[in-house]
């Protein structure tokens, strides 16, 4: 048995070598044959200067040097790779965790286990700290076992060993690259069934660290909820669950404001009206895909309008099919395939659903100003697009993935261009209210500030990822406001018909889409 000893090293000039020398007399006590791998990751106050010295005057000590900064995950997952032990440990250069669970660490994988990591927060262990930190690693920690379903107590000691199989292929399928990269791997280790140990360790708190308290609090949170959503997007009963319910809000619906009354509202709808409806929304994907290539050429990056629109029909179409808009991820996937990158695509979406949110928004509020009706709805979004704003600015300090895209985000959101973007959000939605008020156009006619209160709020309610394309909130947030101006069932026919019209153009045009890319819907959502 070897023992590869990993130290993820970024700006450590100042306690590097100490780290070393210390690590190495525990080292020779394992009764293995070890080496010590400084990943210094991209650093720029001597660190590699350090590491190449300490390497070259120790055979046991090797030195990985990034130009550029990889992030935590990747720079371990690097040192991983070319390491030559059949076990990998890892810890942070601070010392943090007492040396003497080194052997503990390591015997762990000898003995059977797949992973071993060190925890702060069982009963047995001893940890040091910062109230503050303290408090926060509990909630953060309560937030993966809840809603990760891990069993683990503590995910972020720096302080692990794997069997070098093990991690080489959960470290593959890990998505994050920097502080979350340690949670993800025990969760995922979990989820594949491999065993794995938690250790009690004594921990005392190493003065400075890396990690920013304030700033990488929301990423770490994002991060929990992308886990979720993909382990959602996995999981057969939650779409089983969210297809019922959307089922189940259509049939109390149709029963509430009467079956007959429903069908004999649905027998008004005029087909040259609903002809001319599909045409105009099919249209309005032409102004989406213009909207997306303008953000997309002003982040940097170009493509074209036509492509463009294809790719968001492709998007919208698994956000129809799915309950908590993948289709947003296969749309970036699509803009790969042409050369767009994902942190530019990513980064365009999110000022698209900013924009979106808030001329929305805005024209929820103009519409019950008119009306004379009090409504929070637009309140609660124009917040909601105010949260984005938040998020973009704290996450796009982030120096991670999630980092680049924010980073780009922030390109599209000054002033000239932001007016421009916010017009044809505008336009985009317009487009939409349009549709229903020539569908109303079977019933005589509905005011069309009435329309536009209940299509603007009905988006923001479908913004909920609950049921799949929002179908039956959606349907539910029209009929209860248009029910204050038509009988409600005319006001549920319209509803109903308006967002089946809406989504079946979509489907139609994504499956275009595909057919033109030479791509499959599995393909897409996977």
């Amino acid at each position: 048995m070897r023992v590869s000893i990993v130290l993820p090293a970024y700006n450590e000039a100042k306690r590097l070598r100490s780290a070393v020398e210390k690590i190495e007399e525990y080292a020779k006590n394992l009764g293995y044959d070890y080496e010590i791998l400084i990943a210094e990751d991209g650093s720029t106050d001597g660190t590699d200067k350090i590491a190449k010295e300490i390497a070259e005057k120790n055979a046991r000590v090797k030195h990985l040097h990034s130009d550029e900064r990889l992030g935590r995950g990747r720079a371990l997952m690097n040192a991983f790779k070319h390491s030559s032990g059949n076990i990998v440990v890892y810890m942070d250069v601070d010392l943090s965790t007492d040396l003497r669970h080194l052997k503990e660490l390591v015997s762990a994988i000898s003995e059977g286990y797949d992973v071993a990591t060190g925890s702060r927060l069982m009963k047995e262990s001893r940890a040091k700290r910062p109230l503050k930190r303290d408090l926060a690693s509990k909630a953060y920690n309560f937030l993966v076992r809840f809603l990760l379903g891990s069993k683990i107590h503590d995910h972020q000691c720096g302080f692990k060993a794997f069997r070098k199989s093990v991690i080489l292929e959960i470290g593959s399928q890990a998505k994050d690259t920097h502080w979350f990269w340690d949670t993800e791997v025990l969760v995922l280790a979990q989820k594949k069934g491999y065993k794995v140990k938690e250790i009690p360790v004594i921990w005392e708190h190493g003065g400075e660290t890396k990690v920013r308290f304030k700033k990488d609090v929301l990423y770490m949170f994002f991060q929990i909820m992308r886990m979720l959503s993909e382990e959602l997007a996995k999981s057969r009963k939650f779409f089983t669950f969210a297809t019922a319910l959307a089922i189940a809000i259509l049939l109390f619906l149709i029963l509430a404001t009467g079956i007959q009354s429903f069908i004999e509202s649905l027998s008004l709808i005029r087909l040259d009206l609903l002809a001319l409806a599909s045409i105009f929304y099919a249209f309005s994907f032409l102004v989406r895909g213009f909207r997306f290539r303008y953000v997309i050429k002003k982040l940097g990056e170009k493509t074209s309008t036509g492509f463009s629109s294809l790719a968001v029909s492709i998007g919208q179409t698994v956000n129809v099919i799915t309950p908590i808009r993948l289709g947003d991820l296969a749309r970036a996937y699509v803009f790969k395939r042409s050369g767009v990158s994902y942190t530019c695509s990513l980064g365009g979406v999110a000022v698209e659903r900013f924009f979106d949110i808030l001329s929305v928004a805005i024209i929820a509020f103009l519409a019950s100003f008119y009306l004379g009706t009090n409504n929070l709805e637009p309140i609660y979004a124009i917040g909601f697009a105010l949260l984005i704003i938040l998020a973009i600015a704290l996450l796009s300090r982030m120096q991670n993935f999630v980092g680049r895209i924010m980073e780009r985000a922030k390109m599209a959101m000054n002033p000239s261009d932001g007016a421009i973007i916010f017009v044809l959000s505008c336009l985009v939605w317009l487009f939409d209210i349009s549709v229903c008020y020539l569908l109303a156009l079977s019933f005589g006619g509905i005011n069309f500030f009435a329309i536009a209160l209940a299509v603007a709020i009905g988006n923001i309610v479908k913004a909920i990822p609950i049921t799949p394309g929002g179908i039956g909130t959606y349907e539910l947030a029209l009929t209860a406001i248009i029910g204050f101006y038509q009988p409600y069932s005319i006001a549920f026919t319209l509803a109903f018909v308006d967002h089946a019209l809406k989504n079946s153009v979509t489907v139609v045009l994504g499956l275009i889409a595909l057919s033109a890319m030479n791509l499959s819907l599995k393909e897409v959502k996977g």
